[in-house]
């Protein structure tokens, strides 16, 4: 059985702005309260941007260490 197309929508990019319909995830933003989001960029935008850090380098080392 064939599976129905995956349909994406359009997404602003963080960089440049411009309306994107091929969007890339490049970041998740996580909150204390209610859902989180995620950011997105255009393809070409995408591959200049920095890695998003991994959050547990983010915090102290015996909060990292206990998270984990």
């Amino acid at each position: 059985m064939d599976e129905p197309p995956v349909t994406v929508s359009p997404r602003v990019c963080v960089r440049c702005t411009a309306l994107t319909a091929i969007p890339v995830v490049v970041s998740e933003v996580h909150q204390n309260s209610g859902p989180g989001f995620s950011v997105y960029a255009c393809p070409d935008c995408a591959a200049v941007l920095p890695p998003t850090p991994d959050v547990f380098t983010l915090l102290p080392a015996p909060l990292a260490q206990a998270a984990r």
